[in-house]
């Protein structure tokens, strides 16, 4: 079998890449595989792969058994998802809704039409209204959650992997003969031996308790109410740290903020790191909060990251987060509640060191037993082997 992947790779600033790079050397087994990458990527990060242009994959499709499209919101996944759509795959969402992804392709680079098309496509003449309403600027930033702008790419594609049983039935619902297989994100842990070295780097003494959040910072990260929390919570504890650890985006004036609530000099706030960095941060931190409101529909990487890690999570009870099990992390309930519930919890687990050991050591079990990396190959492994079986082609009901 000669299969085709087609994903960001390192050293790009996207946690697909760093997910391709650790899943990769478990699919070599099927065969022949290809990597097809946007810029920037680094072949010394996969020695022993061949690494070609986005632009090459057309000309190699018809040698091909499969295409494996990864699919994210960020500027990486643009040619990938142009691609998709003329070159029919198997697409994995990692995002369920790709709205945004779709308005960076269309009407961020000036082409209205093509942004009309795909919402009318969506959802008919209200759709086509809505895109109309955005090129006169009478459109929100979270309208963009409402519209999962998934039904073109998956009306051409093979099939489609998921990481949640959440984004699976809303699939099938709307695609009943389309393929689909719901893949378990894979957990990568963090060596637990440089908890104490990267403390110790941070300048944190050992009876400090670290707070923290997480990757690329966005206003449906909710790190407004995490800051409220800790605002409250370092007048109680003094030995309590917050760490927000990623890039903040562009439309947030943490600064402002920070100056605002009076924690100038009580957060830090990193700016991007490296992964070796990251996952540092991610050892030295004792309490994780990982929320979301409106989602993607996303599986987050990071919790993924954080719970493999063994570390006491806090996370949004919405969608696709639902489904992680109650004693592995506390969730709090977007809306009026949300500040409340997550100061309440934040408290007990600040309070309780053994509730934070109980937290982290079930999550840690429940990855090692639902999330392990072959667990994860095995499953891309089987649909992949299916399909080509099969010969399913888009449009085409399953076992036609």
């Amino acid at each position: 079998m000669h299969l085709a992947w087609v994903s960001p790779l390192p050293p790009a600033r996207s946690g697909i890449a760093d997910y391709s790079a650790e899943l990769l050397p478990a699919l070599a087994q099927c065969g022949q595989v290809s990597l097809f990458a946007p810029d920037p990527w680094d072949a010394a990060c996969l020695p022993g792969w061949r690494i070609l242009p986005l632009e090459a994959l057309p000309a190699e499709a018809p040698n091909l058994d499969l295409i494996v499209y990864h699919l994210g919101n960020n500027h990486y996944h643009v040619g990938i998802y142009d691609l998709a759509l003329r070159v029919p795959g198997v697409v994995v969402l990692h995002d369920y809704v790709i709205h945004h992804l779709v308005a960076r392709c269309t009407i961020q680079r000036g082409d209205l039409a093509g942004y009309v098309w795909h919402l009318a496509y969506e959802r008919g003449p209200a759709g086509a209204a809505a895109a109309v309403r955005r090129a006169k600027h009478i459109f929100s930033e979270r309208e963009q959650f409402l519209d999962p702008l998934n039904r073109l790419l998956l009306d051409r594609s093979r099939g489609v992997i998921v990481h949640s049983h959440w984004a699976a039935g809303q699939i099938a619902q709307v695609h009943p003969g389309l393929p689909i297989c719901q893949v378990p994100h894979h957990r990568a842990s963090i060596p637990p031996a440089r908890r104490s070295d990267f403390r110790r780097q941070l300048g944190v003494a050992e009876h400090e308790v670290v707070l923290a959040t997480f990757g690329f910072i966005t206003p449906h990260k909710c790190v407004d109410s995490l800051l409220y929390a800790y605002a409250q919570l370092c007048q109680e504890y003094p030995h309590l740290r917050c760490f927000l650890v990623g890039e903040a985006d562009s439309c947030l004036d943490l600064p402002d903020w920070l100056a605002r609530m009076g924690l100038a000099d009580r957060v830090t706030v990193t700016g991007y790191v490296d992964m070796e960095q990251f996952q540092g941060y991610m050892a030295a931190c004792d309490i994780a909060v990982n929320l979301r409101y409106p989602s993607a529909g996303e599986t987050s990487g990071t919790l993924v990251r954080l719970l493999g890690g063994g570390k006491a999570v806090v996370i949004s009870n919405i969608q696709q987060f639902a489904e992680w099990p109650d004693d592995v992390c506390l969730k709090v309930d977007p809306g009026p509640a949300e500040e409340a519930m997550l100061l309440f919890y934040l408290r007990r687990l600040v309070q309780d060191p053994r509730l934070r050991g109980q937290l982290g050591e079930n999550a840690r079990r429940y990855m090692e037993a639902h999330h392990s990396l072959s667990r994860s190959a095995g499953g891309y492994l089987a649909f992949i082997n299916q399909l080509v079986t099969d010969g399913h082609e888009p449009g085409q009901a399953a076992g036609a």
